[in-house]
């Protein structure tokens, strides 16, 4: 009996061991220190030539509503360098469509990386936890169409719609037609509201801070740029950042230490968005050299 006991003691410990934890022996991902700047780092640069990609597993998110039922990313190839002060990470993966219009029932194609504010305690790997939030970066397709095309309006999605009139958008000028942009946006409902996505933002990633599922905010803070490309069925996302910022509910990293990170990917055409996603199974861990 007490042979048994044993052999399931030994079997837990092996298994607890096994999770994220300070004392894991094996890093998944390393951040390779590079003589080049970092803070320009494009996707096809020479630097990440030789640098060994993670592949990160993916599965469908099935803790809280809405969640998929299946979905079509299984699996996204990670690369990191820096150079002490700037750190990048190319996120690389399989989508047969291009989905960056910002139309009605459109959903756009996005990715996310996720790192705890703070590893102890560890919170979880899903959204962060109550009083242990998790800072996340998040990139939409459709934010690099605004960059490249210029910012998508109503007017771009549906080129062939007829109007009268739009509020303050007179056709001939003269005494009291001249509106300031103030005065405009009082009727975008959105841009009144102080909506995120309402407003042109200097870079393409969003960045977020959550404690749990359906707690995400916006971040007053743009501290990471990015480049992204689709082509042949593939997206490639190059995200960069300061190792180190003055926001201190935001990711700091340090040469030599280990940071727990999480991915997120959604498909556009699978009308994935919140919560319908594909996810880390746990924390996954970047060691900075």
């Amino acid at each position: 009996m007490r042979k048994k006991i044993f052999l399931v003691l030994v079997i837990v410990l092996a298994f607890v061991q096994g999770a994220y934890g300070k004392d894991k022996a094996f890093v998944e991902i390393t951040s390779f220190h590079k003589d080049v700047d970092i803070s320009k780092v494009g996707i096809s640069d020479e630097v990440w030539k030789g640098v060994a990609a993670y592949k990160q597993p993916l599965q469908r998110q099935f803790l809280v509503e809405p969640k998929p039922k299946e979905v079509g990313v299984k699996e996204v190839q990670v690369q990191s360098v820096n150079d002490g002060k700037y750190i990048a990470f190319r996120l690389t993966w399989k989508d047969d469509t291009k989905d960056d219009l910002v139309r009605i029932a459109n959903f756009s194609d996005a990715a996310a990386i996720q790192f705890p504010v703070a590893s102890e305690p560890l919170p979880e790997y899903f959204m962060g936890e109550p009083k242990k939030p998790v800072h996340i970066l998040y990139w939409r397709a459709w934010r690099s169409k605004d960059q490249t095309d210029g910012v998508q309006t109503v007017n771009t999605a549906y080129p062939n719609m007829t109007i009268d009139m739009y509020t303050f958008d007179y056709k001939v000028s003269g005494v009291g037609t001249e509106k300031t942009q103030v005065q405009k946006d009082m009727f975008i409902p959105g841009r009144a509201a102080a909506n995120p996505l309402s407003v042109a933002h200097k870079e393409i990633v969003e960045e977020a801070s959550a404690e749990g599922p359906s707690t995400l905010k916006t971040k007053p803070v743009e501290n990471t740029s990015a480049d992204a490309q689709w082509q042949n069925g593939t997206w490639t996302l190059v995200m960069r950042r300061p190792m180190t910022v003055t926001d201190k509910e935001s990711v700091q990293f340090k040469a030599g230490e280990k940071k727990p990170v999480a991915f997120s990917i959604w498909e556009g055409h699978r009308l994935e968005s919140g919560g319908r996603k594909a996810v880390s199974p746990a924390w996954a861990e970047v060691l900075v050299k």
